[in-house]
């Protein structure tokens, strides 16, 4: 998997990760209207070697918004908020009566709100590996989960499993004016590694 890639060939997944991930930056500064910056960037291709565990914040709600790619490529992405962080990009972009109101027509639009976040970050992403490897891939319709932080991680697990082979990568935003830190975790099947010798 990337530790099967020679020094180029890790070099040009790197960069391609990051020009994915600089996009899906890009996208929610629009939607947020607000900076933000990448704090860092795991990478895993082993199921023995996991990624870094989301913390365990005290059995805190956390939403997990799903996009499940189609096409050439088959994978996962997973924006994870925190139920605090949910609550300020909620402030700083919904109308408070909006916020304020619980009828199933509020709920509904606060979760489109969401999901259409994760929807640009992972479409940007898509793009930029579409691009870059000459490959017709797609993401399906967002899903949003809510979940225990202490079920994070099982979670995410659960989703790796469903692949053969598996490459991860996660990434940690940080918007310095709303104090958000959500992560940003793509699951891919060994493919993403055929791709890349594909070019070298």
């Amino acid at each position: 998997m990337l530790d099967k890639l020679n020094e180029n060939e890790l070099e040009i997944a790197s960069k391609l990760v990051f020009d994915g991930l600089s996009m899906a930056k890009k996208s929610m500064e629009q939607i947020l209207q607000s900076p933000i910056s990448i704090e860092k960037i795991d990478y895993s291709s082993s199921a023995d070697v996991p990624l870094p565990k989301f913390e365990d914040l005290g059995g805190q709600s956390v939403h997990v918004i799903k996009t499940k790619l189609i096409g050439e490529l088959k994978g996962t992405s997973h924006l994870i908020f925190r139920e605090d962080e949910v609550a300020k990009v909620f402030k700083a972009c919904l109308p408070a009566k909006l916020i304020d109101s619980d009828t199933p027509e509020s709920r509904m639009m606060k979760i489109g709100f969401l999901t259409e976040i994760d929807n640009m970050m992972a479409a940007a992403v898509i793009t930029e590996f579409s691009n870059f490897l000459g490959l017709e891939i797609y993401g399906h319709v967002p899903s949003l989960n809510v979940v225990k932080s202490t079920e994070v991680n099982s979670y995410l697990e659960k989703e790796a499993g469903e692949f053969d082979a598996i490459i991860r990568f996660k990434a940690i935003f940080h918007g310095v004016e709303l104090d958000i830190s959500p992560d940003f975790v793509w699951i891919f099947q060994e493919e993403f590694v055929d791709k890349i010798r594909d070019l070298v």
